[in-house]
Formats: C-alpha cells, structure tokens, sequence
C-alpha cells in the first residue's frame, strides 16, 4: 500500500492484542515503515484494558484465543463500554463460526492467520478513514446546528467526509444526506428514499446502470450546500441566503478530484432547483438547458418535499395530493416528457415512500 494514505491521518496507535510473540513482531514489522504509526502490544485481554486506560487507541487487532482474558470476554468489555465501544475491532480467526459469533457481539472486520501484511493494511486503512468520517460528520453537525456554516473548516469537514466515503464505502454518503434533510425528527431514511425515486425515474428515462448508480449516490449529496446555509435562513425558501445553497454546495465539491459520480453530481447539485420555463435558479437555465440528470433530481426532490416534512417545508401533503400539485407543474417547474413518465408509474414511487418514510 501506498505511504502516502497513511499519511493522511496525523497519527494513528495500533492496539494489537495477542499472546504469540512472533504474531505480534509480525505486526510491528508491518507497520514499521509509516512514521506517524504507533503499535501497542498486550498479551491477553487484561492487558489490553490497561493500555486502554493510558493510550488513546484509533484501532485494535484482537486475537480470540488468549490466556487470562480471551477475546471474547474482552470484545464483550469494549462494545459495552461507552468510551471504547466505537473504536474498530479487527478480530484474528479463520473460523466460520467465530466470525459469526464475534459479529454478533459487534466485531467491525475479520482477518484470518496466516495474513498478508497488504491485507491488514487495507483494513486498517479502511477502518481508519470509516472512523475519520464520523468524526468529520460529528464536526460537520456541530458546525451546521451554530455559528460556523461559512467557516473554512467547515467546509474543509465537508469536503473531507465526501472524499473518504467515496473513496471508501459510498454509503456512507447517506448520513451527510438525512443530516441535511433533518427536521424535527432524524429522517435515517432520506438519503436511500432518494437514491430509490431517482433510480426509478432514470430507469424509465433509459439510463445505463453506470449512470443510475452514479445517481442513487448522488440524491445523497445534492444538497448538501443547505448545510452551508445559516440555521436561522433554512427555513425562509425565499431569502437570498436560502437560494444561495445550490451555489454553497458546488463549492463543496468542485475542488474535489473529479469521478464519474462527483461530475454528475455537481450538475445535479447546481442545478437541481432550476425550473423548466427558466424561473428557477441559481442560472435561470430554460428547458433542455438544465440537464437531464438534475431535472431527474428536480422531480423526486419536490414529491419528496411535498410528502415528508422538511425543515423549510414542514407541512405535509398525501402522495395523491402531492401528483395532483405536480401535475399543475407541468412545463413550468418540470419537464413534461420526464413528468408524464413519472405520473404513469407512479405507483412505483407511492410505494418506495411508504416503505422508506
């Protein structure tokens, strides 16, 4: 694995936990060539709680078979200690049936004896950086819920959490969504109900599977420039701070190294709230200028904005309500080719609603 990765953590401490002295070397030997890694060693469980108590530990290595205190009986400690429960638990086996078992008792990953040192580095690696973004999405909340939404560490918290979860689990986007759809309650199921209705519309539309997997990612981060926005503005559609969020959220990303899945998005973060007949904004774009993926976006943002409570859009409507109000849209805030197919399946996207609000 590349030094370079590593190097994107200030310092990162290993606890390895193991009663096999040369498993242990092994480990060191791994490790030896980041400078800013640090490799603690126990020999059973008892020991690992007493380094714990003393270090501040990014990650543990956990063997399961150890004199004293076992790796059950110390992956049983930690995930039901409030200070150590969110700290990764790689656990040693090879056994189908431990790997079950310490799954259940919350075990984050598994590695099996003999490893490769790149495949400990790789889990390491990835662990490390799923730990860092929810850090950055700790940050990231701090700062959206007070004062320092303009603030360059905030948007350098955004940027950062957007590029680990792309370069790691793409999932992980999702939680950058519900926060920003957050009203009253936490909406957990945003982000997936988002990726779903825009699956469906760009499969009715003859999307390749590139593309409509690219989007369902996408509708996890289209607007995420409203978590630029200042708190007291979110609510007021109207206010000029409010229809600067498209804007704030292009900056979010535009700096980042561009995939295929951030090109898109930044179209679709940009221009998602455009409107067919050029009434919309940030631009004013007109018809086919908006393009095809944000007009996609633009469609399943607004039933989802009619039919679950937002926090500039707290009122509610029933879906057959809300396809009453898009139909009146026609041509005006929507294209109505793209339309006319979304109300011909619409059941489809009914039944995503009820399932996922």
């Amino acid at each position: 694995m590349n030094v370079a990765r590593f190097k994107d953590f200030d310092s990162i401490t290993l606890l390895s936990v193991d009663d096999n002295e040369f498993n242990q070397e092994f480990v060191v030997a791994i490790f030896d060539e980041y400078s800013n890694m640090t490799v603690l060693q126990a020999s059973n469980g008892k020991e690992a709680l007493d380094v714990l108590k003393q270090e501040s530990v990014d990650i543990i290595l956990l063997d399961l078979v150890m004199p004293e205190m076992d790796g059950f009986e110390t992956l049983t400690y930690l995930k039901g200690n409030m200070e150590y429960k969110a700290i990764p638990v790689v656990v040693v086996t090879s056994k189908e049936d431990e790997k079950r078992t310490t799954y259940q008792m919350g075990a984050d990953d598994f590695i099996s004896k003999p490893y490769s040192p790149e495949e400990l580095k790789l889990r390491v690696f990835n662990h490390l950086r799923i730990k860092k973004f929810s850090e950055l999405l700790y940050g990231i909340k701090y700062d959206a819920s007070g004062e320092n939404v303009s603030s360059e560490n905030h948007l350098f918290q955004l940027q950062k959490a957007i590029e680990i979860a792309i370069g790691s689990q793409k999932k992980l986007l999702g939680k950058l969504g519900n926060m920003a759809h957050e009203n009253s309650h936490r909406d957990e199921n945003a982000s997936e109900r988002m990726g779903e209705y825009a699956k469906i519309l760009a499969q009715l539309c003859g999307l390749n599977s590139k593309e409509i997997d690219n989007l369902y990612y996408t509708m996890s981060i289209y607007d995420v420039g409203l978590l630029r926005v200042p708190k007291e503005e979110r609510t007021n559609v109207n206010s000029k701070a409010f229809k600067e969020y498209p804007t704030l959220g292009l900056s979010v990303v535009n700096d980042l190294e561009e995939t295929t899945l951030l090109k898109m998005a930044k179209e679709v973060i940009v221009s998602h709230r455009e409107n067919w007949d050029g009434s919309g904004y940030p631009h004013g774009l007109q018809g086919e200028e908006i393009p095809l993926y944000a007009r996609i976006a633009s469609i399943v943002d607004f039933y989802d904005e009619l039919t679950v409570p937002r926090v500039y859009s707290p009122e509610t409507h029933t879906s057959l309500d809300a396809l009453d109000i898009m139909r009146r849209e026609e041509g005006i805030k929507f294209d109505p080719n793209m339309l006319k197919l979304f109300i011909e399946n619409f059941e489809l996207f009914r039944e995503v609603k009820n399932r996922l609000l």
